[in-house]
């Protein structure tokens, strides 16, 4: 089992997109390929929690972050894991691949999932 961790600046854009009626299909919706009728975040937070693969409708990818990116996460990370964790970031559309409601991740080898980042391509990448 994992366990998920948000650092602060996740949590600033979740209170921000939580209350956007943008995203209520992607808190209040239901993933379109199950029938357990939970939404699409309950369903990433369920394949992190019990280390299941997420299904590809969600185009998790890997990003290419800056060095001052990487450095900008490590910095938020833990400092008696800062120098452990290789960071490489990943991502995933919410809403399908040409979907714009993404999630920023990383994931370490000691099962800790981090919290990066939620919002927009042009709210994520060009701030």
């Amino acid at each position: 089992m994992s366990k998920i961790l948000p650092v602060n600046k996740f949590k600033k854009q979740y209170k921000k997109v939580k209350n956007n009626p943008r995203w209520n299909k992607i808190f209040n919706g239901t993933v379109p390929f199950s029938n357990d009728n939970g939404s699409p975040w309950e369903y990433v937070m369920e394949c992190f929690l019990k280390d299941e693969q997420i299904d590809s409708y969600f185009y998790e990818h890997p990003i290419t972050l800056t060095q001052k990116q990487r450095q900008q996460i490590k910095n938020r990370l833990p400092t008696n894991l800062n120098s452990e964790i290789k960071v490489c970031g990943l991502d995933l559309h919410f809403d399908g691949h040409n979907g714009d409601h993404l999630l920023l991740f990383v994931r370490t080898n000691q099962k800790l999932i981090y919290l990066i980042g939620i919002g927009t391509h042009s709210e994520l990448f060009n701030s």
